[in-house]
């Protein structure tokens, strides 16, 4: 959890900042991952951290956010969240998640590439047990700095993840509709966050006919029960940033915690970590939560929305497309063609996740994690075997830049059926 969340956790608790972060991390269950590196600068300081939740093939993947400072815990679990997506995608790889601290909220041009380079640096080490990604505070080229500076394969054109992300929540959101009945063209959508992942989540939505009612950044969310204008919404993010809420008229200016008890049909999170805990599921009115964000909810906030009748999407099953259509499009694919594929993957472990979810009469979430693990086990049995070594050398291949692309471009399709069958 980043500093400034910290802060707006004091600030609403009244408590002191350790005593809050200690109380939210106990609303989490323990999760000790198979590997957790430190590194430090000259000063002492923490420089950041890696960890390493799991491992198929000897690959851990999972993306780097730069933060001002957060717990050991939260970057645990967010790697842990990795490890359940690619298990439950059936995607060969383990999961993993990285942090650089900046150790202040606006650092400067300089203090960000320092920073960059020299956990770039550390990662040297890590060339084919790690893969990483962008994540919170980074942008492409940061990742291509890192990637350089670590010898890492470079991408020339980094995926749209956020694209694909809001793209697997728009996908739970329309099979939850059909499964209940639901018109979407009436239905109204919360969205807390509302960076590369929010504002993409708003347009697919506005897309299928629901109506945005409330949005919101780090610095304050806005409500108009009638539907915002998300094409003004956008182009007031791009050019006021976090801001922009002060600078978009025609709709009630109100606090980041409010939009939590809003009613809609739909609460899509899509911010940091724990937005969502025991102090505050009491006020959540919407009857479905489909998360973009990872580990939008605690543990105990989740049992007190089950126990009043709301609905939880497991957030690494909505939010999955990222990493899914992230490494299609990479295989040389345009996004017309991943979006096909993309649909063509997940929509039959979703359909599978529903029914058996309905037919032993558990929950999403609890439903998804036995999905999840069966999965894994059965990736780590696959990669003792001749079939496994021989696609593991073709994607080692593949990253050093040994396969031509045309060849890539046209066994990409089935090399992603014959990975996720």
């Amino acid at each position: 959890m980043s500093s400034r969340v910290s802060r707006a956790v004091v600030a609403r608790t009244g408590v002191d900042l350790e005593t809050g972060l200690n109380n939210i991390i106990m609303e989490k269950a323990e999760v000790t991952p198979e590997a957790l590196h430190s590194f430090f600068r000259e000063d002492g300081r923490t420089l950041g951290h890696l960890a390493i939740d799991s491992n198929i093939n000897g690959l851990s993947v999972g993306g780097i956010r730069m933060v001002p400072e957060m717990p050991v815990a939260d970057l645990c679990h967010l790697a842990r969240v990795m490890t359940l997506k690619y298990s439950f995608l059936k995607m060969p790889f383990g999961g993993a998640k990285a942090a650089i601290f900046t150790h202040c909220d606006n650092p400067s041009a300089q203090q960000r590439r320092e920073c960059i380079e020299s956990f770039a640096g550390r990662l040297a080490a890590f060339r084919g047990r790690y893969l990483p990604g962008v994540d919170v505070g980074l942008n492409a080229d940061d990742l291509n700095v890192i990637r350089r500076i670590a010898r890492l394969e470079r991408l020339s054109r980094p995926p749209d993840s956020g694209f694909y992300t809001a793209l697997t929540v728009r996908i739970c959101i329309e099979h939850l509709a059909r499964g209940q009945g639901l018109k979407l063209a009436q239905c109204t959508a919360a969205i807390e966050g509302f960076g590369k992942v929010g504002g993409w989540v708003a347009r697919l939505l506005t897309e299928i006919g629901c109506r945005i009612v409330a949005v919101s950044t780090r610095k304050g969310a806005i409500h108009d029960p009638d539907g915002l204008d998300v094409d003004r919404l956008l182009r007031a993010r791009d050019a006021f940033g976090d801001d922009w809420p002060d600078k978009y008229d025609g709709a009630r200016r109100i606090e980041v915690p409010q939009l939590l008890g809003l009613a809609a049909d739909l609460l899509i999170p899509c911010a940091l970590s724990w937005s969502i805990r025991s102090d505050n599921a009491g006020d959540v009115r919407a009857p479905v939560i489909v998360c973009g964000a990872n580990n939008a909810i605690t543990d105990k906030a989740r049992a007190i929305l089950a126990a009043r009748g709301i609905t939880c999407f497991p957030d690494f099953v909505s939010n999955s497309g990222g990493v899914l259509g992230s490494a299609i499009e990479t295989l040389c694919m345009d996004r017309d063609r991943t979006v096909e594929l993309l649909r063509q993957q997940f929509e039959p472990k979703l359909e599978c996740l529903l029914a058996q979810a309905k037919s032993a009469g558990q929950s999403l979430e609890v439903t998804a994690r036995q999905i999840a693990v069966a999965n894994h086990h059965e990736m780590k049995r696959r990669e003792t075997r001749a079939g496994g070594r021989l696609s593991s050398l073709a994607t080692a291949a593949y990253r050093r830049g040994l396969l031509p692309r045309r060849i890539v471009r046209v066994f990409a399709s089935t090399y992603i059926r014959r990975m996720m069958a």
